[in-house]
């Protein structure tokens, strides 16, 4: 068992997460923390935490000279050797169980990735409102990807596992034959890179499964994730759009699916990333007409090229199952 974290500029958020994974009742073999840039603050607090881990569990600090989740996450990929990999985020904090729920998941050869919600947290401490949002975990026939994987009501963690079509990287564990590696040709902030590994989970003919029960606290610091339309517009609007494309274009085998991602992906969209139709709903909701109308431009732009992207890097896969029709009970 190989934990893999990712860590910028949080090391008090940090140091708390590995102060739950060292409390873990099965303890993993290796954690893994990647510093990145210059955040040397980050790089001694996983130094300071180095005694809290003795064997069974082997402390490695990496470092990748230039921030991005996805190629910190495939650096401790490369620098583990467990068979199952599980992926926590910097700012989240485990239950005392929470590796030996994933490990009990994975004893069913057919699941090849679980992952779990996440309970979030304001930084005074207040949880967040309570959800009650369904489907979870879903990429529909048209391309639209429906999460609803956190904030739940307590009496949900009493629910069986649930198969899924995808999860989130604050909370998900993969055995390593279930996958390559995490795509690196999505742009930073490399949102929609766990919907990816999970398609690969997919094509390997194995289940995604979300375990309600398994539930992290989590305290979300990121501003790419905020609504609206304040900060860095290319990485909060315009690159997801573009992963999304991407994915949908590598991951999509029959002709009739294809067609129909093309034309919600391109003619639809969504209120936050609008294609042609959903444009008016965009303009109604955020405002500034020209802005939403030179955004939407870029954003046509960005699909446009992940939709060739996507191909290409499809050209180089012979996928085994199709992903068009999403999983949404257990079977047996």
């Amino acid at each position: 068992m190989s934990v893999l974290i990712p860590s910028w500029r949080r090391p008090e958020r940090l140091t708390a997460c590995l102060q739950s994974l060292a409390a873990q009742s099965h303890p993993p073999n290796e954690v893994a923390v990647v510093w990145q840039g210059q955040d040397e603050a980050t790089r001694d607090a996983a130094y300071d935490a180095a005694s809290w881990f003795g064997p069974p569990t082997r402390l490695l600090i990496l470092h990748h000279p230039i921030p991005g989740i996805v190629p910190a996450e495939n650096l401790a990929l490369e620098a583990t050797r467990g068979d199952l990999v599980l992926l926590i985020d910097d700012d989240a904090v485990a239950p005392v169980d929470w590796v030996a729920r994933h490990v009990e998941r994975h004893r069913d050869p057919q699941v090849g990735a679980v992952g779990g919600p996440a309970r979030n947290h304001f930084p005074d401490g207040t949880p967040y409102p309570i959800r009650e949002n369904e489907p979870i975990g879903r990429l529909n026939c048209w391309g639209r990807v429906i999460g609803n994987m956190y904030d739940h009501p307590d009496t949900w963690r009493d629910r069986p596992p649930r198969l899924v079509d995808h999860l989130v990287g604050y909370n998900l564990s993969l055995k390593r034959t279930a996958f390559d590696r995490f795509e690196e040709r999505l742009k930073p902030y490399w949102q929609l890179f766990e919907l990816e590994v999970c398609l690969q989970v997919r094509a390997r003919g194995l289940r995604v499964l979300f375990d309600f029960g398994n539930v992290v606290r989590h305290h979300p610091t990121n501003p790419t994730y905020a609504p609206g339309r304040n900060g860095d517009l290319n990485i909060k609007v315009v690159n997801p759009a573009h992963n999304l494309a991407f994915i949908l274009a590598k991951h999509t085998q029959h002709p009739f699916d294809l067609l129909r991602r093309i034309c919600w992906t391109f003619g639809v969209g969504t209120s936050s990333e609008p294609g042609v139709l959903a444009l008016p709903w965009s303009i109604r909701r955020h405002g500034h007409p020209w802005t939403e109308m030179r955004l939407a431009a870029q954003i046509a732009r960005a699909r446009w090229e992940g939709w060739r992207a996507g191909r290409a890097a499809r050209a180089a896969v012979t996928p085994l199952t199709d992903h068009s029709t999403p999983i949404t009970k257990m079977d047996g």
